[in-house]
């Protein structure tokens, strides 16, 4: 590692340390991967970095992820993904495409989900709209079954992923991700009834 490299390492720990103390949380690392978990609303929170690396082919993505565990008595599971080429060729074979009524949102993304009034509903709030259209995310998904980012979700709960392709900048961006997850929480509480 040339010490260029290891300063900008440094510095990297220095943000997630000021990160980890703004929210209470404890700065972990994974395969060199750091992240802060932390506790919000009596919800286990949990920011990160990771690097989605495929062995043997050289190729690797960085993500910057946000995610929270909880009991969701409605079961509600969706994903949020960005519409591409991909996302044309399943819209077309498979699953019916949720609009929620916002031009600008249901331009760029797609929806899936297993409840979609309720989908909708969740998505009618619109600080929480915009904060998806600002960051605009790679991937947001509510699952109880799947493995995303090197996490599973606890039998019997479900996990909420916030992910965007991108490589770890700044303090801002661990807060936007942050106030992303406060947003989710916080709707569905009251629309999901989660624990």
């Amino acid at each position: 590692m040339s010490i260029i490299e290891s300063l900008f390492k440094k510095s990297q720990r220095t943000i997630w340390e000021e990160f980890s103390n703004q929210q209470n949380g404890i700065l972990k690392s994974e395969s060199g991967d750091l992240f802060v978990e932390y506790e919000y609303s009596n919800f286990i929170l949990k920011v990160k970095n990771y690097n989605y690396n495929v062995a043997g082919s050289g190729y690797s993505d960085s993500y910057m992820v946000g995610m929270a565990e909880f009991l969701n008595p409605s079961q509600l599971e969706f994903q949020i993904t960005k519409d591409d080429w991909f996302t044309s060729i399943i819209k077309i074979f498979k699953n019916k495409e949720i609009k929620v009524g916002n031009n600008d949102f249901d331009k760029r993304f797609y929806i899936k989900s297993n409840r979609e009034l309720k989908t909708k509903n969740i998505l009618k709030d619109k600080l929480l709209l915009e904060k998806i259209i600002s960051l605009n995310p790679t991937r947001i998904e509510i699952t109880h079954t799947e493995e995303s980012f090197g996490e599973t979700p606890s039998n019997g709960k479900y996990m909420l992923y916030c992910a965007k392709q991108e490589k770890f900048k700044d303090l801002a961006q661990l807060n936007e991700i942050h106030s992303l997850l406060v947003l989710f929480i916080e709707n569905l509480k009251v629309n999901c009834q989660i624990q």
